[in-house]
């Protein structure tokens, strides 16, 4: 128990040096290229993409490897891999010698690293605990909710301390910042040691039925395709993403200009998103091991409709309870959303074969992630076409089309038996 206990507290402060070195590496990145290089607007928003882009088109390889090498190995690759990237990004600011299409390249395939970490980081979360049952469940979502609130705490307070380091110190100090965060990243995951396993629960599915031993490459897309729950949840995050695209794509101009709020406004409530999110990282823990995974999708998918709803009824009404909608929408949202991904990673985590972890994540993450860009290309056409109020409609139909998605699709069977996994 103590060396298990051990190796979660090292996997932790590992993934959390992780989380904070490359949140610091990219908020420094985006200010390079507007300061220093003078990127277009059209550049940054390549530059957003490319950070991007290995999560369609390499999740499906990357989460093969992870399964067939195992998760520990390729997330101290991934690690090590991101810190001789950073080292190379930090060589090229300090000399003067970066260039927009060095940032591109680094940037990309620092993109591929992250993927690499971030699927062996959730694939090794099983491996980590030897309990069976409501025991095991209950451990791993405690886990996951530990790193999904580092993840969120440190993507809202990171970039706020950096905007005024940046100022003070310099670029070149804070890519040393995040160098050092990369290598104690890497020496805790090298540190992190894998329990004895009693039994061969890990190669086990849903219900205690063993899992075929498939190594094949497109394994997880095809277990995904033949499980209901997983298809239910993925539908579900696959919606929230995409509306929540949607809704993001519009909100500075429906803030700043539609409202007429101004920048000030829009500051105000992107603090009050903020504080949301930190609240959120605080009580998700607590949250998530106490209600079950089948509830906490639910209800959390039930929620973000009404708060989704709030934003387009704030376009119709008066200014002050515009500003009451608005401000109430974001700290609720950032509680919402956390908690909402905590449930659904412990569910995933909770129902899927650890040889097959890595692929499924993968698998899912083509639809969930996918449907970010599209939504976001989605929500500016239209906007511009039909008007802002029409894009923050549809936001809250493309949550409510995951719901009822969810709810549809889900078996019965799997909702009990999430709701006895506490």
């Amino acid at each position: 128990m103590e060396t298990t206990l051990r190796g979660e507290r090292r996997f932790l402060l590992s993934n959390t040096s992780d989380a904070a070195g490359r949140s610091l590496a990219d908020f420094t990145v985006d200010l390079i290229f507007v300061t220093t290089l003078g990127a277009s607007a059209w550049q940054m928003g390549l530059l957003n993409t490319l950070g991007s882009v290995a999560f369609l088109v390499a999740t499906i390889p990357i989460g093969y490897l992870v399964d067939r090498y195992r998760p520990l190995r390729l997330l101290r690759i991934g690690l090590a891999a991101k810190l001789a990237l950073a080292g190379c990004l930090l060589l090229l600011t300090f000399t003067g010698t970066l260039s927009i299409g060095y940032g591109f390249l680094l940037v990309t395939l620092l993109g591929v690293c992250n993927v690499v970490a971030e699927t062996a980081q959730v694939s090794a979360v099983p491996q980590l605990h030897t309990n069976t049952g409501a025991r095991r469940a209950t451990s791993m979502s405690r886990l996951i909710a530990k790193l999904t609130a580092a993840d969120q705490s440190l993507a809202i307070i990171i970039p706020v301390a950096a905007g005024t380091g940046f100022v003070i110190f310099g670029a070149s100090t804070l890519l040393a910042v995040a160098v050092v965060l990369a290598m104690l990243a890497l020496g805790l995951a090298y540190l992190v040691r894998l329990p004895r396993k009693p039994d061969s629960h890990g190669s086990q599915g849903p219900g205690g039925k063993e899992a075929k031993h498939d190594t094949h490459w497109l394994s997880g897309l095809k277990y995904l395709r033949t499980n209901r729950t997983l298809i239910a949840v993925t539908i579900a995050v696959m919606c929230s993403n995409f509306g929540l695209a949607l809704g993001s794509a519009v909100e500075a101009l429906f803030i700043v200009n539609y409202l007429g709020f101004g920048a000030q406004g829009f500051g105000i409530f992107a603090g009050l998103g903020g504080a949301g999110g930190l609240l959120g990282a605080a009580l998700a823990t607590r949250i998530a091991v106490r209600f079950s995974t089948a509830r906490l999708t639910t209800a959390t998918l039930l929620s973000q409709f009404f708060l989704a709803t709030m934003v387009f009824i704030a376009a119709f009404t008066a200014p002050v309870v515009s500003m009451i909608l608005l401000g109430v929408q974001a700290v609720a949202w950032g509680i919402v959303v956390i908690v909402f991904n905590i449930a659904v990673s412990a569910w995933v985590a909770d129902i899927t074969p650890e040889q097959l972890l890595g692929r499924v994540s993968s698998a899912r993450r083509l639809f969930t992630f996918g449907a970010i860009p599209l939504g976001s290309l989605a929500g500016g056409a239209i906007g511009s076409a039909f008007g802002i109020p029409a894009a923050l409609g549809l936001w809250s139909l493309a949550v409510a089309a995951g719901l009822i998605g969810y709810l549809v699709v889900r078996p019965r069977k799997a909702l009990l038996s999430a709701g006895q996994t506490r």
